[in-house]
């Protein structure tokens, strides 16, 4: 028997179509059961139906097609994000270092690493000194860093303290360097590693490598703050600085390094510094034949006057007086001119060296 409205097969005792719905006994046409009604209710065995059947597989096939859609899609968006949408990681700008281990200041035993290409750093956040020797895991030996600078303020070299970790002790030991940087005109910061491998006991001179021993050029040097207040370009293509006239500024932004004296086969120069605060320092570098540099400092006060820095030792209570120029100081006695001083940006014996040609 079939059922009238939509042509299934029935079962000799059905009362219900179970494709379409419709009372088989009903002459007025299909109707439509309700969701509570259960189909299985009108059969009196489990035999099944190859119309249910066909309807099972339908929906079977219907859901894998709709579930490899849903994937592919998904799949596709994913691949258009992570290729057209999402920002790629910016690449760290490339900085050329050399590392190596040396002596400066005399008597200062460091490692270090020398920036030789210097593509506009604006910061260093961080550097780390670590002991990498092969078998053994990393040992951090040190975050206590000191750097420097050239004249024209970009980075020189950082360098470490070889005294926090006993380095001058030990022999063939492989170090890491680790630096954070940051650059003008970007927020993101970038971690370089550095290899220095040595062997034997740290000697050898530095200076030339961790200090920028050029000449400063200062001619009524301003600060940044006060060029930028006057609406002008600080800094001439010489790395000449031009202050406001009477301006005293630039003195306190080098050391002054007075003319050498030799005495029979003693050298002698002073590195003098003057601060802010009205103190000041003065090194005094003396070598006598081939002996090492001999290297004491004393202090004191000072006190600007009649357009003369005038500076008192705290020892010996003796005044001297340097007069301002324009970009020069000079020492007056008597009001007479002694010598004219010589800024440098480091106080270093390589600087003293310089001015007696060694």
């Amino acid at each position: 028997m079939n059922c009238k409205n939509c042509g299934a097969r029935l079962r000799d005792n059905a009362r219900v179509c179970p494709n379409c719905g419709a009372f088989v006994d009903d002459e007025s046409g299909f109707t439509l059961l309700t969701s509570d009604d259960r189909l299985d209710d009108f059969y009196s065995s489990d035999e099944p139906i190859r119309g249910r059947e066909k309807t099972k597989k339908s929906g079977a096939l219907s859901f894998i097609i709709s579930l490899i859609l849903v994937l592919a899609i998904a799949g596709g968006g994913a691949y258009y994000y992570f290729t057209h949408i999402k920002p790629k990681a910016p690449e760290a700008p490339s900085v050329s270092f050399t590392a190596g281990s040396g002596v400066i200041n005399g008597d200062e035993k460091v490692v270090f690493v020398s920036i030789e290409k210097n593509p506009k750093i604006q910061y260093i956040h961080g550097a780390s000194v670590y002991s990498t020797e092969e078998g053994k895991s990393k040992l951090l030996l040190s975050s206590d860093y000191e750097y420097t600078k050239n004249i024209d303020d970009t980075f020189r070299a950082i360098f470490f303290d070889t005294k926090e970790f006993g380095l001058d002790k030990k022999a063939n030991y492989k170090y890491t360097f680790e630096i954070m940087l940051s650059f003008i005109g970007s927020d993101d910061v970038f971690t370089y590693s550095v290899p220095i491998n040595f062997s034997g006991k740290i000697k050898g001179d530095a200076s030339d490598t961790v200090f920028d021993h050029s000449h400063s050029k200062i001619e009524g040097e301003a600060t940044s703050a006060q060029a930028e207040s006057d609406g002008a370009d600080s800094t001439t293509a010489d790395n000449t600085t031009k202050a406001p006239e009477n301006d005293s500024s630039f003195a306190y932004e080098s050391y002054w390094f007075t003319e050498p004296l030799t005495d029979g086969d003693t050298r002698t120069i002073f590195a003098l510094k003057f601060n802010k605060d009205k103190t000041f320092v003065s090194t005094r570098y003396e070598k006598k034949g081939s002996a090492n540099w001999a290297v004491s400092t004393y202090n004191g006060t000072l006190e600007e006057k009649d357009g003369y820095i005038i500076v008192t030792d705290s020892e010996g209570g003796e005044k001297s007086y340097y007069k301002i120029g324009d970009g020069e100081l000079s020492e007056e006695k008597d009001g007479e001119t002694v010598q004219k001083l010589t800024a440098r940006k480091y106080n270093s014996v390589k600087n003293v060296e310089d001015f007696f040609g060694l």
